[in-house]
């Protein structure tokens, strides 16, 4: 299934689109109910999360990584598919302004184009990781390496919102 992801705007998904904005009677009437957990809408098998706010829809967030299904595209590029620090440049560039790095590179916020990214490591943590189980007499298996290195070197979401979403 392709999925293209429009910052500011929208999500195409097929032959879909679901629009920032619209009403949650709407965009059911494009993807039919989600599971409700709290206040989140969630589809695809919890791969697709809808935030509402008044009614409209708000913000939409892709929760896969690089093992779900869902392999949503941005600026022509695939989220989950391309190494974290290749889409951090592209995104940057494509927000022409400051970037949010209060997570010390387990995330940012691009607010001039409402996109944030998370990843669950970064590869300083992985090194200091591979180094502390040496030191220990427990080195890491080669398996455990390319795990860690994968959560490290992907993002593990991406989420978009209406305009001023990130700058709360």
């Amino acid at each position: 299934m392709n999925i293209e992801i429009y910052p500011l705007e929208k999500i195409v998904i097929g032959s879909a689109s679901i629009y920032l904005g619209m009403t949650q009677s709407e965009v059911e009437s494009v993807l039919g109910k989600g599971q409700c957990v709290g206040s989140r809408y969630y589809y695809f098998n919890n791969e697709l999360a809808l935030d509402y706010n008044g009614g409209k829809l708000e913000f939409v967030e892709f929760l896969s990584g690089t093992d779900g299904k869902l392999r949503p595209k941005i600026y022509n590029v695939s989220v989950f598919e391309t190494n974290a620090a290749e889409l951090f440049e592209i995104l940057k560039t494509k927000n022409d302004g400051p970037v949010n790095d209060s997570e010390h590179g387990y995330s940012y916020q691009f607010p001039n184009i409402s996109v944030g990214v998370y990843r669950e490591a970064v590869p300083e943590d992985v090194n200091e990781m591979i180094e502390e189980a040496k030191s220990f007499g427990n080195p890491m298996s080669d398996d455990e390496i390319e795990y860690e290195m994968k959560r490290a070197n992907y993002w593990a979401t991406i989420g978009f919102g209406s305009v001023g979403y990130y700058q709360r």
